[in-house]
């Protein structure tokens, strides 16, 4: 008597990696891919991107549910296709979506309006697809809306060390360059020095943080921001003797009380 192989199924939660294609259309055009040849043969690739697998959580809002539903019954090294239709994927396209600007509109915004153009208008993402003597046409349709999506994916492996998911999440979030991340009895992540003061990080980061309390529970996140300690005082002193005779260098206790106070401050 044979005896059966169990094979493991995904579960709500698991951090997968894939690599895939995105067509839209019935030409089936490929619009997005995590291969960078596959781009550069198509036409589409982007020096920006990072190519290679992407990560995603089994379950996450935010993909289309066709997808989600597909991998209940993926397994690793399973290559699957997936059809979503127009309404489960980027809307019927809608001619109310289409709007009239005045021209006077896109002067106020510094804007040379140009068919084809892609614009912001009112916090709403659209393209110009007319441009005539005082009129603008405005399409805010989404540029996929009305298309069949085609998505075919490849499951290549799971993520199960903690640390290495929290660095997934961050890296679907934000830049993960210069992040150091490492797991004891909390989360713990320190910031580059260039997501210091980024406004981008501050959105990014409360996404990073519910994301992680949702698919990694039961742990305390703690984020450190490190500064290098600055040289205060002594880097006063140097300009001051540069600039003043020897005589003049004298700080009075006001002074003094006033270094005193902003060190105290940078400590806490």
């Amino acid at each position: 008597m044979r005896s059966k192989t169990k094979v493991k199924c995904l579960n709500t939660g698991d951090f997968i990696k894939i690599e895939y294609e995105m067509r839209v259309g019935d030409d089936k055009k490929l619009v997005a891919t995590s291969k960078e040849e596959l781009a550069k043969e198509n036409n589409i690739y982007d020096e920006k991107q990072k190519y290679g697998d992407i990560v995603v959580i089994v379950g996450q809002e935010g993909l289309f549910k066709e997808i989600n539903e597909s991998f209940k019954n993926a397994q690793v090294g399973q290559e699957l296709e997936v059809e979503i239709p127009p309404e489960d994927a980027f809307g019927q396209r809608l001619p109310s979506n289409i709007k009239v600007h005045t021209m006077r509109e896109f002067q106020r915004l510094n804007i040379d309006p140009r068919v084809g153009m892609e614009v912001e208008i009112n916090r709403k993402i659209g393209r110009i697809i007319s441009v005539t003597p005082g009129r603008v046409l405005v399409d805010y349709n989404h540029k996929w809306a009305g298309k069949k999506v085609y998505y075919k994916y490849k499951i290549n492996g799971t993520i199960t060390d903690t640390a290495e998911k929290v660095k997934a999440i961050i890296a679907n979030n934000y830049d993960p360059e210069g992040f150091n991340v490492s797991v004891d009895d909390s989360i713990r992540i320190e910031i580059p020095e260039n997501a210091k003061f980024s406004v981008a990080w501050l959105d990014a980061k409360y996404t990073i943080v519910n994301t992680a309390r949702k698919y990694i529970p039961g742990l305390d996140i703690l984020i450190t921001e490190k500064y290098e300690k600055g040289k205060g005082e002594e880097q006063n002193k140097t300009e001051t003797t540069a600039e003043q005779p020897a005589a003049e260098q004298r700080e009075t206790p006001a002074e003094a009380k006033g270094s005193g106070q902003e060190e105290t401050n940078a400590k806490n």
